[in-house]
């Protein structure tokens, strides 16, 4: 087979990163609605108004307030796993937190628009044999366009996956995350196993040139 033949016989995975990203995207995005619905009160929902989201640091705490008030949290596991309705105004994991809200939400809007773009260019620059990266990006977009989504309707990312530990008595909880984020994470991830020795084969055209390369003289054979 000639080296053309053998790289065109390599194609992206282009169905396989569209259903990726489409199944992130839906799930993250049907279980925040299940959350917004399920892990708060009436109350929650009648108040909202009167409570406005990520406006400035005493709105935060406010609404901070109001949803510890009407929460409606579900126990996955004792003393492990929760299901917890949390309103996020930062970026993953609570991250840019102290940041002034005028500046973090046209900021974080930005970032994530930067992301929805670069990332279909990235796969498309991606060379065919990069499967780790060809397989993450699609993750790392379907996460990125769900928080974005989030931003977008309601100004904060809606998180509610509880994970934490009891040791003496006291609670220590993980920052509480999304599918998105759990998206996110699987493709930097799968992009680290890239960049890992081996995480890269050899490409037709360097396989091509390998067996089309006059064979290296030895001792035994001059």
């Amino acid at each position: 087979m000639s080296a053309p033949a053998k790289i065109a016989a390599l194609k992206k995975p282009v169905v396989a990163a569209l259903i990726i990203f489409v199944v992130t995207l839906a799930a993250d995005q049907i279980t925040k609605q299940w959350a917004y619905h399920t892990l708060v009160n009436e109350e929650f929902h009648a108040l909202t108004d009167a409570h406005p989201a990520c406006t400035s640091p005493d709105a935060e705490l406010d609404r901070a307030r109001l949803v510890y008030r009407t929460a409606a949290p579900i126990e996955v596991v004792p003393h492990m796993f929760n299901f917890r309705y949390v309103e996020n105004c930062a970026n993953a994991f609570g991250m840019l937190q102290k940041v002034p809200a005028k500046v973090r939400f046209p900021l974080l809007l930005v970032i994530s628009f930067l992301a929805c773009i670069v990332i279909p260019y990235m796969f498309v620059k991606t060379p065919s044999d990069h499967r780790f990266m060809l397989y993450a990006l699609p993750f790392v977009l379907g996460g990125a366009l769900g928080n974005l989504l989030d931003r977008m309707i309601y100004r904060f990312v809606i998180d509610f996956v509880d994970w934490y530990v009891v040791l003496g008595g006291k609670e220590y909880h993980w920052p509480t995350f999304n599918i998105a984020d759990v998206a996110i994470v699987i493709g930097i991830g799968l992009m680290i196993l890239q960049m890992l020795p081996g995480g890269r084969k050899n490409t037709p055209a360097d396989s091509a040139k390998e067996a089309d390369a006059p064979p290296k003289k030895t001792p035994g054979n001059a």
